[in-house]
């Protein structure tokens, strides 16, 4: 039986989905606060993807499972634990604010979680395929 789970493409795709549920879940928390007094919206750094390239080609030094978010303001709100690293949660800059302090702009959140919707689907979409391709070539494809 053969292990996919080691493999940095797969790894790393997997490592996507996980970051788009925790962006799923941080857009979906200003969406239901949109009409909270005094909530400030959130966001997720974006996911860094510089050590893919090296675990692909067969550098050892970094590997695709070792994807971390770093924080760049010691101020940063809080983190989200995940199975594989953490996730920094920031308060998002620059959102208009309404008269009750609320920075949550809903339309923008709604396109967040479209686009959110659409990379989640390519991922698993890439994933299941690169699944396909490997069996496949190990003349497993039809079990």
């Amino acid at each position: 039986m053969v292990d996919y789970s080691t493999l940095p493409m797969l790894t790393a795709l997997k490592d996507k989905m996980r970051w788009l549920n925790a962006n799923q879940r941080v857009i979906s928390e200003n969406i239901a606060h949109a009409d909270t007094p005094g909530y400030r919206a959130k966001e997720i750094a974006e996911q860094d993807f510089s050590g893919l390239v090296d675990s692909l080609s067969g550098n050892k030094t970094a590997s695709a499972s070792s994807f971390k978010l770093a924080g760049s303001d010691p101020g940063h709100i809080g983190q989200r634990a995940q199975s594989n690293g953490s996730y920094v949660v920031n308060e998002q800059k620059g959102n208009e604010e309404s008269p009750t302090g609320n920075s949550v702009v809903l339309e923008e959140e709604m396109i967040k979680l479209a686009d959110n919707q659409m990379q989640y689907g390519m991922a698993s979409r890439l994933y299941k395929k690169n699944v396909a391709l490997i069996k496949a070539a190990l003349g497993k494809s039809g079990r």
